[in-house]
């Protein structure tokens, strides 16, 4: 995919270039990456994974931006490619040709290396499943102690009446009852038969991943949607935001990003440490606490008072947000939501059934496909609100993302207990 979106530039190819984009997306391994790591870690373990998978992702945030910003200073050059012909390297095809080289590294690495770990997180979770039936079974006996033993009693009682009849009975009464004891054995094998036939696992699909749906699992996935979208309108119209608003170049908007990954990382070591010590939910909540704080700083007072003053913001006005005020929300928000990502997908891990953690249609590929759903509907959402105003972008993308991160907040404290693992 990386290597059709770079030479797309020597064929002078748009199609060329969506088609490897495509391909690109398509070989991105997260819904593997996020099964194995709820399959292989146990309980006790599974955020500080989750952590450290944020961290991973941190870490390769801040370096894309950052060896864009490199390639974008080599002066651009020719090479052949074998079957390709001639190519260019530049800033437009240079990282496309350095994610192949890498992806081709890592490929040859899992082959050679990567061998298959135990499921010991996917057993724990089974394991729980049976405990908690038996403990309701429990409660069920344990309810039902009075009406059985006084049940008991009464069959005693009509044994031995049923007894002294049958020694009295004449031998047609026991033809008779031999026919029906054998009539009774038939339908018991025939039902007997007919459960067995009804245990078979059903056929794996779409349909029936959403049956096993429960409403922690729908929070969870809900919480990820609106994480995503609200991330978008932060990071994803950051380099439109900044060029409208304060003239900033490619070079200064690569650098914010550099910066927003490198200051994950003692953001995730942190709630990493965190997660020993407190719950999933109670962090969660806490972090999107942290997002909505930097939203809040970001979000621009003066556009509401008509203060356009100038075409880019106010920066004369006290209540106005200005480079710097944008780069501290900015900041805030996405340590928020990044390190919140970590939590939810540890939450959702734990609260989802085992029937959803096996198969192709899993809890890693609708956590996936949720998330890259809120991401396109993010996109979608910048560019209306784009069309709608240049000029007050940044309060209709932050605007609507508060209210998404509040209602988050709100729906973790309405089903707070449902959330407990």
């Amino acid at each position: 995919g990386n290597l059709l979106y770079a030479s797309a530039f020597s064929y002078k190819s748009i199609r060329m270039c969506l088609i490897g984009r495509a391909i690109t997306g398509l070989g991105a391994p997260r819904v593997i990456n996020r099964r194995c790591l709820a399959d292989v870690t146990p309980f006790s373990l599974r955020t500080t994974a989750s952590v450290v998978f944020g961290l991973a992702t941190a870490l390769g945030a801040a370096f894309g931006p950052g060896i864009s910003i490199v390639i974008d200073r080599i002066d651009e050059f020719q090479f052949k490619l074998p079957l390709l012909g001639d190519q260019f390297f530049n800033p437009m095809t240079g990282p496309g040709y350095f994610m192949c080289v890498n992806w081709i590294i890592y490929a040859a690495t899992i082959c050679f290396f990567f061998k298959e770990p135990k499921r010991t997180g996917l057993e724990e979770l089974k394991r729980r499943e049976t405990g908690q039936m038996d403990a309701d079974s429990k409660k069920e006996s344990l309810l039902d102690s009075v009406t059985s033993s006084s049940a008991s009693q009464h069959k005693i009682i009509l044994h031995d009446v049923e007894t002294k009849n049958s020694l009295s009975a004449d031998s047609s009464y026991c033809e008779e009852d031999d026919s029906s004891l054998a009539c009774d054995s038939l339908e018991f094998s025939a039902s007997h038969d007919e459960e067995i036939d009804a245990e078979p696992e059903e056929k794996e699909s779409c349909c029936s991943c959403f049956k096993h749906l429960t409403r922690p699992v729908i929070i969870c996935m809900t919480l990820v949607f609106f994480k995503r979208v609200a991330l978008e309108s932060i990071v994803g119209a950051s380099p439109i935001v900044t060029k409208n608003r304060y003239g900033w170049s490619i070079e200064d908007v690569g650098a914010l990003q550099v910066v927003n990954g490198l200051i994950i990382i003692p953001a995730c070591l942190v709630a990493g440490y965190l997660s020993t010590k407190y719950e999933d939910r109670l962090m969660a909540l806490c972090f999107l606490s942290v997002t909505l704080i930097g939203m809040v700083i970001m979000f621009d007072l003066s556009d509401l008072m008509n203060y356009h003053t100038s075409v880019t913001y106010n920066e004369y006005f006290m209540l106005s947000t200005g480079p710097f005020s944008y780069v501290t929300g900015s900041l805030i928000a996405f340590i928020g939501v990044e390190v919140c990502e970590s939590f939810t997908a540890s939450m959702m891990s734990k609260v989802v059934p085992s029937k959803m953690a096996k198969g192709t249609f899993n809890a890693g590929l609708l956590e996936t496909l949720v998330g890259t759903g809120g991401r396109a509907m993010g996109d979608l959402f910048v560019t209306v609100m784009g069309l709608i105003s240049i000029r007050n972008l940044l309060n209709l993308l932050i605007l609507p993302g508060m209210g998404l991160v509040a209602s988050s907040i709100i729906m973790i404290l309405w089903n707070y207990e449902l959330l407990g693992v």
